[in-house]
């Protein structure tokens, strides 16, 4: 199916490294606390430790307040620093396990996941949620090959394949595309998102890599109406199985909802 209409996430290529999509983020207002987001948000998967010359550059906070705040935020465990180089410190990991949804979510599902991968013999499998408008990536496990390309922790809902399933069983959904999309647009994708509802998957062939293409379906609980989570699968596009892979994350959706159903 061809994507929703929406913007794009920017693709940058590191030197050494795979592809990773960014988003650029609008939320941030000029307070501290404002700051604070934009310097946390530059850490990725991809980039793990930066310096300070840098996450000034990244963040676009001038040099001198990156200081200052990055001092801070090393005091209180939010930023730990080897050498020049600042990274996540562990009270961010700390507060993470304690929320409780997506850490719950994340604990039934990762055997089944792993699982998945193996069967399907994926190159990657992840497991998705909605937060507002945009899709958060809670897990992602790969095997040993190298993967070509990495998202960010979470991406535009309509931009991948596991946010448009998300925006397919959303009650709200006509009103958020609307104002995603505009009105013009909105007509067609609501009619993608019904399409994508009434067969419970969803695709992108080469939207954001070249080469792969990624199914997603929806994890359902019991009254098949509430769908808390995502499950998908990428592999190289020249793949010719895809009702089997289909088969094999309808499965495991199944697996994780009994599991979510009978906590």
């Amino acid at each position: 199916m061809t994507s929703i209409i929406e913007s794009s996430p920017s693709r940058q290529r590191t030197a050494t490294g795979p592809t990773v999509f960014r988003v650029q983020d609008t939320t941030a207002d000029d307070s501290v606390l404002g700051k604070v987001h934009l310097l946390l948000r530059v850490f990725s998967p991809t980039l793990t430790r930066v310096g300070l010359t840098e996450l000034s550059r990244r963040s676009g906070i001038p040099k001198a307040t990156t200081y200052r705040l990055a001092s801070q935020l090393v005091d209180l465990g939010y930023l730990s620093k080897t050498g020049k180089e600042y990274q996540l410190g562990w009270k961010i990991f700390e507060m993470g396990q304690l929320v409780t949804g997506p850490a719950r979510l994340s604990a039934v599902a990762r055997p089944t996941l792993i699982d998945l991968r193996s069967a399907s013999n994926a190159l990657i499998v992840h497991l998705a949620i909605a937060r507002g408008n945009e899709c958060v990536y809670l897990e992602r496990i790969v095997g040993r090959r190298e993967v070509p390309f990495l998202l960010t922790p979470s991406m535009p809902i309509l931009s991948s394949a596991s946010g448009r399933v998300l925006m397919a069983y959303r009650d709200s959904r006509r009103q958020a595309v609307t104002e995603l999309v505009g009105r013009e647009k909105a007509e067609t994708a609501l009619a993608q998102l019904e399409t994508i509802r009434s067969r419970r998957w969803a695709s992108d062939n080469g939207e954001l890599v070249p080469g792969l293409k990624t199914y997603a379906v929806p994890i359902a609980l019991v009254d098949r109406q509430r769908v808390p989570a995502v499950i998908s699968v990428t592999v190289p596009a020249d793949r010719k199985d895809d009702q089997t892979i289909l088969h094999a994350l309808w499965s495991a959706s199944a697996d994780v909802g009994r599991s979510l159903d009978r906590r």
